[in-house]
């Protein structure tokens, strides 16, 4: 089911960024929404294991570059994992979350292109990146985690959380 979900939203990743353009204000990570809603269902030495394969496959499918979004989607899994052990286990802790890893993922990558030189610094777009990245995210977030909680229901799936 876990599986499933995550490629799910990684095909939807590529689907939506084909719907629309790439400066319109609907900028889809939900394989990294996919991660962070997940985290609780799934034990932290095969999380980290989903989080760098799926990264790894973003990698190689919609970029050009290798291991780097594997590598960020790692470091933002470990961020994740700490941030679930400070904030409590809601809706509206979920979207915080969402949002903290949003904008540090649109910030890492950005930076990253900056000092590899294809780009110069404007604020405006990193602020512009991370607002069109968040109102689509944050709808899926709530869609998942209400899908989540319905398989949880019905299924009594363990909730794995490590406090």
């Amino acid at each position: 089911m876990i599986v499933i979900a995550f490629i799910i939203s990684f095909l939807l990743d590529g689907i939506i960024s084909n719907i629309f353009p790439l400066n319109s204000i609907f900028y889809p990570l939900l394989s990294l929404v996919c991660l962070i809603v997940l985290y609780p269902f799934i034990h932290s030495e095969d999380y980290y294991k989903y989080a760098f394969f799926l990264g790894l496959a973003y990698d190689l499918i919609y970029t050009d570059t290798f291991v780097f979004y594997a590598s960020l989607f790692l470091i933002l899994s470990f961020l994740i994992s700490k941030l679930y052990v400070l904030i409590n286990d809601s809706k509206v802790g979920l979207v915080f979350i969402v949002i903290i890893t949003i904008c540090l993922f649109r910030s890492l990558t950005y930076l990253f292109v900056f000092l590899t030189g294809n780009i110069s610094f404007n604020i405006n777009i990193l602020f512009r990146s991370i607002y069109s990245s968040l109102i689509i995210n944050i709808i899926y977030t709530l869609i998942l985690s209400f899908i989540m909680d319905s398989l949880n229901k019905k299924y009594r799936f363990k909730r794995g959380l490590r406090y």
